[in-house]
């Protein structure tokens, strides 16, 4: 039986929100500021230009002479090719990949692009800045050749654009077959060329921008570990034997694992995007996302305080009891931490080893373990549990068991700063090698989910 309440639904003004930054002075990981941004304010700060930069810099110089987390961080796992038409792919020829090692591990801190290298026919990845030859793709309908060889050096942007004016795009390579196309066609006298592999950083609120105010030599991964970028207000920067007077506001790669205070951003409220309706009307759920949508943009999305005191201001009084918001608990929505397609092949994602579960008891299930029989358990995310670590460093596939319990989210931090992330059960050949290594404790596994 469909339970009726009132809806609520908001219309989006499309409005460029100007922000407020709060800076917190508590040490926390990278991950750990992310959560308290986006709990108590939107989220970790993102800098879009050198207005903001200088906001930011002027706020916090008598406050603050360390380094402090925002939201741009490096993601080793989000490789895409330039050329994005999804009717150019099959099914896993996106994520074909041939790299020299298991992995790529931005060695330098800057390599973001990919070049094939002629004499082995493996991938390499590359600082985007570097001039190479390279290969487009022609997929026109007249065209004589689909791949061709481009013998003047460019850097990566240059060449992307030159293969769109000219071509179709730079390169994709979607199987073994065309990885030997590439190599008899590039041939050993150019033996580095670019294809249409790269990445971006991203800002935690997944921003797009491209603005970036960072130190000298930096950012460089030192140690291969630094994907999370900290501002610093110390205007000398030691690097490589070297001060350097930066002037402050000046930006680093650090371990996401290491402690530093933190920016937040809000927006203000008085320009909210948001203009929140109360219906009169009672339905189901369903019904009132589907009128909102119809009539509106959707379902009330909430974000952040201001916005549910914008929509408390909305209704004002004139209604007191329930009514929907869009928040919604999919109970099949589950998902591994480690979201790399290269580690599952076809249909690993999917493995599961439940045994009358999940079951969601009292509503707060999100997170995964599993029992000495192999069995899975849909649990609270906040109970402390021992908790398996999946390392795919180096060619090997380890699992390793912490016997330290920890909330899942805690655990999920603790694996990617030592190992790789969570473990991940693709088969039941994994599900014994983790049983193998836990010694019959129950234990966090990598399988979450979120309420959308």
């Amino acid at each position: 039986m469909f339970r009726l309440l009132l809806l609520i639904g908001f219309f989006s003004l499309g409005v460029c929100l100007p922000r407020q930054y709060h800076f917190i002075n508590e040490n926390k990981t990278w991950a750990e500021a992310q959560r308290y941004c986006r709990e108590n304010y939107v989220d970790l700060a993102s800098i879009n230009n050198t207005e903001e930069e200088l906001t930011i810099t002027n706020m916090l110089d008598i406050w603050n002479s360390s380094q402090t987390w925002i939201g741009l961080y490096d993601d080793l796992s989000s490789w895409k090719w330039s050329l994005d038409d999804d009717s150019f792919y099959k099914e896993g020829e996106r994520s074909f990949r041939n790299w020299f090692i298991q992995k790529p591990r931005n060695w330098n801190g800057n390599d973001l692009c990919v070049y094939f290298s002629s004499y082995s026919a493996v991938w390499w990845e590359y600082s985007c800045s570097w001039t190479l030859p390279f290969i487009c793709f022609d997929g026109r309908v007249n065209a004589t050749e689909r791949y061709v060889l481009v013998i003047q050096s460019l850097n990566w942007t240059e060449a992307q654009r030159y293969c769109r004016e000219h071509y179709t795009d730079l390169t994709s390579v979607r199987n073994e077959a065309e990885n030997q196309k590439i190599r008899s066609l590039s041939s050993y006298d150019y033996y580095s060329v670019w294809i249409g592999l790269y990445r971006t950083r991203f800002w935690s609120d997944k921003s797009n921008s491209s603005f970036s105010n960072w130190a000298p030599g930096q950012p460089d991964n030192y140690a291969q570990n630094q994907s999370c970028t900290a501002v610093s207000f110390n205007s000398d920067y030691y690097y490589h034997y070297y001060y350097y007077n930066q002037g402050p506001g000046k930006w680093t790669d650090e371990n996401c694992g290491e402690v530093f205070p933190f920016l937040c951003y809000s927006t203000l409220s008085s320009t909210s995007t948001r203009q929140y309706h109360l219906i009169n009307e009672n339905k189901t759920w369903t019904e009132a996302q589907r009128y909102c949508r119809e009539n509106y943009t959707d379902l009330a999305t909430i974000d952040n305080m201001e916005e549910m005191n914008t929509l408390i201001n909305t209704v004002n009084g004139s209604y007191s009891g329930l009514a929907w918001i869009g928040l919604y608990d999919d109970l099949d929505s589950w998902r591994w931490s480690l979201d790399d397609d290269a580690f599952y092949q076809e249909g690993e994602r999917d493995f599961r080893g439940w045994s009358h579960q999940p079951d969601n008891y009292n509503g707060k299930q999100l997170c995964v373990s599993i029992r000495s029989d192999g069995r899975w358990f849909d649990e609270d995310c906040r109970n402390s549990l021992t908790f398996v670590c999946y390392d795919g460093k180096n060619g090997t596939e380890d699992y390793t068991f912490i016997y330290w319990p920890m909330p899942w989210r805690q655990a999920q931090d603790y694996c990617r700063q030592y190992y790789t992330d969570l473990a991940s059960v693709r088969n039941q050949t994994d599900n014994q090698r983790i049983l193998n290594v836990t010694g019959g404790s129950n234990a966090w596994i990598g399988l979450y989910r979120t309420r959308l």
